[in-house]
């Protein structure tokens, strides 16, 4: 399998209704491109994530393209991820998983770890299944809290290249990119601000540390 063409994403923090709404417009991007997407929660939305500002408003095409999945369980996902084949044909191009760490939160700490892996497993194996029958690339996004085992256990064996991590710093959203390596001079920021409820990029670094 060629894992260029497998691109995987962390969002991890404490800012969940922004995480929703990057992962949410993620959604409509690549359906806009034609691209067939899952959207997996836990719970249904009782309403729509902030917006982004600038983002047009989804194509009556591009909505039929995304499928909103509700699983309640940890083993509902399981099942999902482990019956991705029997989709055909309709196998996502792309799939989006807000607030991982729901589907392993009330467990001991032991059983935490143990589920919290083997969701990601199962997941990453999933993407890679979906991308092997579109030969082309495909892509996992996932947003969790902002703990020692999402930012460094997860984030390191599943999610090597890109991490996220972000913070609320005086009404400011910031999403910074976890370096790789500690050899790793540059990373990136990405501020956004909560503007007509609507969330605003307000800017770009590249960090040189």
């Amino acid at each position: 399998m060629d894992s260029s063409k497998v691109k995987c994403t962390l969002l991890c923090g404490t800012s969940t209704a922004y995480s929703q709404s990057l992962l949410f417009e993620s959604a409509v991007y690549w359906s806009e491109f034609g691209y067939r997407v899952v959207y997996i929660q836990i719970s249904q939305m009782k309403s729509l994530p902030i917006p982004l500002d600038g983002a047009k408003p989804p194509s009556v095409h591009a909505l039929n393209r995304i499928t909103f999945l509700t699983l309640s369980k940890w083993e509902d996902l399981v099942k999902y991820t482990c019956s991705i084949h029997e989709t055909s044909p309709n196998v996502p191009h792309v799939i989006l998983v807000s607030d991982l760490n729901n589907y392993y939160r009330n467990e001991d700490s032991d059983q935490t770890t143990r589920l919290a892996h083997m969701l990601c497993a199962c997941l990453c194996d999933a993407i890679s299944y979906c991308s092997k029958v579109h030969n082309s690339t495909s892509y996992l996004t996932v947003s969790t809290q902002d703990t020692a085992l999402e930012t460094h256990k997860l984030s390191a064996m599943y999610f090597p290249s890109t991490t996220w991590i972000s913070s609320v710093v005086n009404d400011q959203v910031v999403f910074c990119k976890k370096q790789l390596y500690l050899h790793q001079q540059r990373s990136c920021k990405i501020k956004f601000i909560e503007m007509n409820n609507k969330l605003r990029c307000d800017s770009v670094e590249v960090l040189y540390l």
